[in-house]
């Protein structure tokens, strides 16, 4: 049987009430469906969700067929997946037609068990769209309900190009599921249980970006199921065979920048996971923008993997291609936060304390705060440069300056620990000779008998 014999009256869920109105003609009262304070305040409304989302799961629902109209509660045909309501627009993104009403399979919605009363909540919670719906069911009949998903779930894993149903764990109750659609680019996450006689079914879609949260839906199913009078016991891993990969987005590792075969392009060199053929696909950027005379975008890549233990055990190269509106020229890109540098006929990533311009003057700031960040003392230690001619350098620091927090704090006092460092200017950048607490020159010079002693030569002990 098909789990569109669940859907025969939900062309009543415009004309059901939401929270306050007492459930109005729909026969399930508000106690029964999730309150405000289960939503974190949120505000809820009535209406289900569109055509893209069907409410509760009909995963044989895309199976090629010809539409078969499901009897309303007045006798009339009515097409199942109709909404009257209010529809709230589903999140942005790819999305799938909309269905036209159940398949003509086996078990059609004529041969399923019939609620005697339904509601569709819904409301917007941070990133994602919340929908719940609750059936009422004669006696016995909710449970038979819930075999007939169960079975959908089973025979129609894969009813459609683009689409997957997935099992993601089993409890007394009911399921925790994840429906990928749009080639994997889409997910919705649901959780439908029974509680007595209801049927209840949570739905949590993605406002911002087209993926839902099974977590959010297992966690919002529990207080659903309460509401209605039951509980979910411990989730176990599903019994229902394992349905085909589910896709996920991954930040792409960045190893090297290129000049495209046009003036407005970049070829990206990424690193991706391998060894299983889901491991990785579809390098490309994501996110972009222009500002500042800089190009910013995300470099992204898509796993079924990456996330299992010694699920992909190599890595190999891979190309993902940034198109500008204009030519890229000698633009600075920032790639997953990272700025790159025209360098010749390629890029060079921009070192993270000396940005892509490091100053000339050895002796700047900037790369004295570089080198301190390189040595092995604590962070934000006070500093005095006592002389510097951009080829070596002195240096005192007080490695307890900040013992006491910045600022300090009452009743707390540490005694100064300085010390005097020499350094000397190399490729990198400065590099330690040594450290001393002793005055002048005397220790620098038999480690390094070209230092200039008119650098050190009247320095007293440090502090």
């Amino acid at each position: 049987m098909a789990l569109a014999a669940l859907v025969v009256a939900v062309t009543m869920v415009g004309c059901a009430g939401g929270p306050g109105a007492g459930g109005g003609s729909s026969g399930i009262p508000d106690e029964v469906m999730l309150s405000s304070d289960d939503l974190g305040g949120a505000t809820i409304s009535s209406g289900g969700p569109d055509g893209t989302h069907p409410l509760p799961p009909r995963p044989c629902a895309s199976v090629t067929g010809p539409a078969t109209p499901a009897a309303s509660v007045t006798g009339q045909a009515t097409p199942a997946a109709s909404v009257t309501g209010p529809a709230t627009p589903a999140a942005s993104g790819p999305t799938t037609p909309a269905a036209t009403g159940p398949s003509a399979s086996p078990g059609s919605a004529s041969d399923g068990p019939q609620p005697l009363a339904e509601r569709t909540i819904n409301a917007t919670v941070g990133q994602y769209r919340i929908y719940e719906y609750v059936a009422r069911y004669p006696a016995g009949l909710a449970q038979e309900a819930m075999d007939v998903l169960r079975d959908e779930l089973s025979r129609c894993r894969r009813p459609a190009e683009g689409e997957d149903w997935k099992v993601l764990a089993e409890d007394d109750a009911g399921l925790l599921v994840l429906r990928s659609y749009s080639d994997g680019d889409a997910t919705a996450a649901y959780y439908v249980g029974r509680a007595g006689e209801h049927l209840v079914a949570v739905l949590v879609i993605g406002t911002r970006m087209p993926n839902g949260d099974p977590t959010t839906a297992s966690g919002l199913g529990s207080a659903a199921l309460a509401r209605a009078g039951g509980t979910r016991g411990t989730p176990v891993p599903p019994t229902t065979a394992a349905g085909p990969a589910v896709w996920s987005t991954y930040q792409a590792e960045v190893t090297g920048v290129r000049r495209g075969p046009d003036p407005r392009t970049l070829l990206i060199d990424v690193e991706m996971l391998a060894g299983h053929p889901e491991c990785a696909r579809n390098p490309r950027t994501d996110y972009y923008t222009e500002e500042n005379g800089l190009i910013y975008a995300n470099v992204v890549l898509d796993s079924a993997r990456a996330d299992a233990r010694n699920g992909c055990l190599s890595k190999v190269p891979g190309v993902a291609r940034l198109t500008s509106s204009t030519p890229i020229g000698n633009r600075v890109v920032v790639l997953n936060n990272e700025p790159w540098a025209p360098d010749g006929a390629g890029y060079r990533r921009c070192d993270p304390n000396l940005g892509c311009t490091p100053p000339a003057d050895h002796c700047d700031s900037t790369w004295v705060l570089a080198a301190i960040k390189g040595m092995d003392v604590p962070r934000n230690s006070s500093r005095n440069v006592e002389a510097c001619d951009g080829a070596w350098l002195v240096m005192t620091l007080n490695l307890n300056s900040t013992q006491c927090g910045a600022g300090g704090r009452p009743g707390c006092s540490a005694p100064p620990a300085l010390y005097r460092y020499f350094m000397r200017f190399e490729e990198a950048g400065w590099r330690t000779i040594l450290r001393t607490t002793a005055p002048g020159c005397a220790d620098v010079l038999r480690v390094r008998a070209d230092f200039p002693p008119a650098l050190c030569r009247t320095l007293p002990a440090p502090g």
